[in-house]
């Protein structure tokens, strides 16, 4: 299977024509799956192409370059995707058990294909992401793993439809990393068993009602600006500092005692 390349300033029509034969897929087939096998590479220079929520298993290549690919359905990375500048949208589930380069490109997870939830494993760090629902939609991050985001993270739901941040394992958390110098747009989430580790940014810093959000618990580093307050230590006395100290209370006592017996 040889390269794949969307050339400069052709129409997406033409674009997308050109995968198909590349692949060999019949006509329709992107509802189905796109293989980039092992040594084969997919260009798309600065196209842009539908897949029509086709799901795209990636063992060769993947050079997004300064294109757009849209309606990924799930998106599976054993070889490399490059993103360069390129705008990648993906509406099923996220397995990156591969190489992502995320150049200055964009991740966009969002509800086009229908499904009601989807999985965010493996390991990558982004340059922007973008995670976004008006239908209350639930992503699932893998615990024990963290996703980094080096510029800009974006999660949004809509108004009384919360989008879902969660762990794929319940009382377990997930790590997700945005830079201390990079943004983020919070809002209409509801948020469990999520991580923000040391180093990285305070994540909807505040109260939750301040992101139209729900808290609903063993979250970490989210909806608040300082650590918790640790309790109170009551301090402890050693074994002699005690005995002295029983001693002169002693010693105290019994010199009132005299006091009140001496005529």
């Amino acid at each position: 299977m040889g390269n794949v390349d969307c050339q400069r300033r052709r129409r997406v029509r033409r674009c997308a024509a050109v995968v198909l034969v590349a692949f060999a897929l019949p006509a329709g087939a992107f509802a189905q799956t796109v293989s980039i096998e092992p040594g084969a590479r997919w260009s798309v220079g600065d196209g842009v192409v539908d897949l029509d929520c086709a799901a795209v298993n990636v063992a060769g290549a993947l050079d997004a370059q300064d294109g757009r690919v849209d309606g990924i359905g799930d998106l599976d990375i054993a070889g490399q995707v490059t993103a360069t500048t390129a705008a990648l949208e993906v509406g099923g589930n996220w397995n990156n058990h591969g190489s992502f380069l995320a150049g200055s490109g964009t991740v966009r997870l969002s509800d086009r294909c229908d499904q009601a939830a989807a999985s965010i494993r493996g390991t990558t760090t982004f340059s922007t992401l973008r995670i976004d629902s008006a239908r209350a939609k639930a992503y699932r991050f893998e615990a024990g793993t963290t996703q980094s985001v080096a510029q800009a993270l974006q999660l949004t739901g809509a108004a009384g439809q919360y989008l879902a941040i969660g762990s794929t394992q319940a009382g377990t958390r997930a790590g997700l990393a945005l830079s201390t110098g990079g943004t983020q747009q919070i809002a209409w989430v509801n948020v469990a068993d999520m991580a923000a580790p040391e180093g990285s940014a305070w994540l909807a810093p505040g109260r939750p009602e301040d992101f139209h959000s729900v808290d609903s618990g063993n979250n970490l580093r989210w909806f608040q600006t300082a650590e918790p307050a640790q309790p109170a230590q009551v301090p402890t006395t050693s074994g002699g500092a005690l005995l002295v100290l029983l001693l002169g209370l002693g010693l105290l006592g019994r010199h009132r005692l005299r006091r009140q017996l001496t005529p």
